[in-house]
This record gives C-alpha cells, sequence and structure tokens, in this order.
C-alpha cells in the first residue's frame, strides 16, 4: 500500500521528521532549477484536500478581477489533532510561473505576511484532522497588478518549512475574448481531436500593439498543466487579434470523467464495491475499471475531473467528513513501456509516486487517502521519458468528449516590466 500509509497509520508523525522531510522536499523541488517555477505542490504528507476557489462559488477556477471585492477561499486539512499556527505569503509570477521583478510593495498593498486564521477539528471521525481556512486577500491586504500569483503557506514560526503552494490570478478585464470549440478541421484528427480558435480584441478600442511579440495567449484543457499550450497567432485585423493557427489549437478529445461517490463509508454506490475497516482505517474498493478505449463513445455527465467533499450525514463538510483508502484496479498486463496514473482534482491534477499504479498479482493498483465526497477522475498513461499524460491507452479519444477550456490573455508592461494578465475565458465543447 501507498508509504503514505505508513505515516497515517502510526497516528503521530515525529514533527522533526516530518519537517525534515517536506523542507527537503521544497528545496529539492525548487533549487534544481535556476529560476524557480511555481506550481501547486504540497509538501507535507500530513495536507490533504487543498482547494482554492471563489468564495461561496463550488467547483469555480481560483481567479479575482483587478479592484474587485470578491475574495478567494483557501481550504485544506492537517491529519493531526495538534494546530499549529501557519502564515501565507503572495508572489507575483510571471507568465511562465517564474517570479516576477515587482517589488511586492508595486503589486500588493498591506502587510507582506497574514496569518492563516480560521481552524476548526474534525468531529467525530476516524482519522483525526484539522481544517483551516482562509480568505484571499485578506481585509490588511489589496493587489495592485493583474497576473499569475502564488500562495505560499509555511509554519508561522519558520517561513523555510513551507506546506503548500498555489496558483491564482488576477484580472484585468480589458479585452474580449471569443472563443469557438470546435471538432478538428484536419482530416486526419476528425475523429480523436478538439480544436480551439480564439479571437482578442481590447474593449472600447483598445490596440495592442505588436501581439506577435507582446502578446500571449494559453489554453489549458480542463486542470491539466500538462495540456497547456501557447497559441500561435494568426493573423491581426484592426483591433482583432486571431489566435486560430491550426497546428497549435489541437487538442486529444480523450473521453469522459470516471466517477465515484463516497458520502457513505457504510452503503454501496454505482462504482463501489465494498468496504472494510482495517487497523483503524477505513477502505474503500472501487469495481474494476473498464478499458474505455476499446468502447464506443457514450456521453456521461461529469465536473470535468473535480470533486465535490460532502457526507451522508449532511452535517458540516468540512470536519464531519471523514477519510478513507480508496483502491482502484485497473486490468492490465504489465508494461515497461511507461506507468500509468489516476488523475484528476483528487492528486491535484499531477502524476506523482502518490497516485501511480503498482502491478501486483496480474494487476494494477492505485491507493489514495481521500476525504468523504463524489469525485471525478481520469486514468493516464506517461510513456518512459515523456511528462505529459496520453488518452489513448485506456480513455481512448473522441472529439465528441464534453471538455472545458480555459483561455488566458497576456501582455508584456513595459514600465513595470511584467507581464499582465488582460483578460479570462472558459469554453466548452457541447
Amino acid at each position: 500500500m501507498n508509504k503514505t500509509f505508513v505515516l497515517i497509520k502510526k497516528g503521530k508523525v515525529n514533527r522533526l521528521l516530518h519537517i525534515i522531510l517536506f523542507s527537503l522536499l521544497f528545496f529539492f523541488s525548487f533549487t534544481s532549477y535556476s529560476q524557480i517555477v511555481y506550481d501547486n505542490r504540497v509538501f507535507s504528507p500530513l495536507i490533504k484536500t487543498v482547494i482554492l476557489e471563489q468564495q461561496g462559488n463550488s467547483f469555480s477556477e481560483p481567479i479575482i478581477y483587478l479592484n474587485s471585492y470578491k475574495k478567494l477561499l483557501l481550504q485544506f486539512d492537517e491529519l493531526t489533532e495538534e494546530t499549529f499556527r501557519y502564515e501565507y505569503s503572495i508572489i507575483h509570477c510571471n507568465s511562465d510561473w517564474t517570479q516576477s521583478d515587482l517589488d511586492v510593495n508595486l503589486y500588493m498593498e498591506g502587510f507582506e505576511t497574514q496569518p492563516i486564521e480560521h481552524h476548526q477539528n474534525s468531529f467525530n471521525t476516524i482519522q483525526r484532522y484539522v481544517h483551516y481556512s482562509q480568505t484571499i486577500p485578506s481585509s490588511n491586504m489589496k493587489l495592485l497588478k493583474s497576473g499569475n500569483y502564488i500562495i505560499k503557506v509555511f509554519k508561522a514560526d519558520n517561513p523555510e518549512e513551507v506546506i503548500l503552494t498555489r496558483r491564482f490570478y488576477c484580472v484585468e478585464d480589458i479585452t474580449n475574448i471569443r472563443t469557438e470549440v470546435r471538432q478538428s478541421s484536419l482530416s486526419s484528427q476528425l475523429k480523436t481531436h478538439q480544436e480551439v480558435n480564439v479571437k482578442v480584441s481590447g474593449k472600447n478600442n483598445r490596440f495592442f500593439q505588436n501581439p506577435s511579440t507582446y502578446m500571449k495567449v494559453f489554453v489549458q484543457q480542463n486542470g491539466r498543466e500538462d495540456t497547456k499550450r501557447q497559441l500561435k497567432l494568426r493573423g491581426q485585423s484592426g483591433i482583432d487579434i486571431d489566435f486560430s493557427f491550426d497546428e497549435s489549437n489541437q487538442f486529444f478529445g480523450g473521453n469522459e470523467f470516471r466517477h465515484f461517490d463516497i458520502t457513505s463509508l457504510r452503503t454501496r454506490s454505482t462504482y463501489v464495491a465494498g468496504f472494510d475497516f482495517l487497523d483503524n482505517q477505513n477502505l474503500v474498493y472501487l469495481r474494476e475499471e473498464k478499458i474505455k478505449k476499446t468502447l464506443p463513445y457514450s456521453t456521461e455527465k461529469d465536473i470535468n475531473g473535480k470533486f465535490n467533499i460532502r457526507n451522508e450525514y449532511n452535517e458540516d463538510k468540512n470536519t464531519y467528513s471523514d477519510y478513507a483508502w480508496v483502491r482502484f484496479t485497473l486490468p492490465l498486463p504489465y508494461t515497461l513501456e511507461g506507468n500509468y496514473y489516476v488523475v484528476g482534482g483528487l492528486s491535484d491534477w499531477r502524476m506523482t509516486e502518490q497516485n501511480k499504479f503498482q502491478y501486483d498479482n496480474g494487476k494494477y493498483y492505485a491507493y489514495l487517502y481521500l476525504k468523504q465526497g463524489y469525485y471525478n477522475y481520469q486514468i493516464l498513461f506517461v510513456p518512459n521519458g515523456d511528462i505529459k499524460g496520453s488518452y489513448r491507452e485506456v480513455e481512448g479519444n473522441h472529439y465528441e468528449t464534453n471538455n472545458t477550456y480555459k483561455v488566458f490573455v497576456y501582455y508584456h508592461n513595459f514600465s513595470d516590466n511584467y507581464d499582465e494578465l488582460i483578460g479570462f475565458s472558459s469554453a466548452e465543447y457541447r
């Protein structure tokens, strides 16, 4: 079973080892680069169920608008009964998620670090935990520039003890974005790909000089960072800037997301085969996975890889929902060509050792420690030497798949030397 299980099973992790572990993770994750590329990361095995979304708007993207009163809500659990004091800081980034050259006082008004103000202990759960939450920006903070941002959460008495980082966006809404998602127009990709065409224009007839050099348009499918690519400029007519080049805008369609419901840890839902209770831990066994690439496309309602925390008692989902080890079973022969991963919001859209399938006794198995709720996921294959997941081996590719595409438009600000985020749009293939 997953190595993290050993840590959790013991109940209390030696605090010194805990500090050393995620301090080393943070160091080696970032110092190997000449410039840090910030990402959504968790550096402690005790931190689970990290959510960053618009306050009061479940399943929303972590996006706020410059000079808007709306806020984001950051939430996470720590699998211990002991409460710690955490603080956070906010870092302004370029479009490639490296830190920008802006001084803190140029992109933020207020205190440079802020405390995580709210925490509650879990109630009546097998797995004891503390739930932390914080609205961002706080009442003592105001963002002054648009762009990419990172929230860095760390121990209050030790800024080097970083427990998590999270990406979010601040948009200065000065563009109109027209996004068309359609079946691929390339004959060789008609059945397997979707095409994303984007046109950008300035609001109130605003004109952007030399967009081929200073404007960047990125498109991302669902929550997968490994699908994000920069579109190529096709041309400009007046104030309309066309990013519909027929090489960079083609995406594999993939398939509808798989799902399971563990709102109850006693009553089986459609894709749950059974339950167990072992060594004071809840276990959930999902039904054996189907190899969907061999099946015709079938429409199915999903939430495009996200998850919804909830419990059967309809009590406070944040503190009454328990945790369980969820077992995934993949009936495929062993391969030396790469690895299979359970991917979605439940894995932070990452492909790591924690969500990788391991081969045992004729099948592949993966174990994820998850909070009660409803989950979407897919099974991706990563060939050796690659960093991108493939739908082809398990899920299959269909142009009809309902995918969400997020469009980010950046423009380089010369006077302050940073990338403004001047537009955001979301569109679906239906």
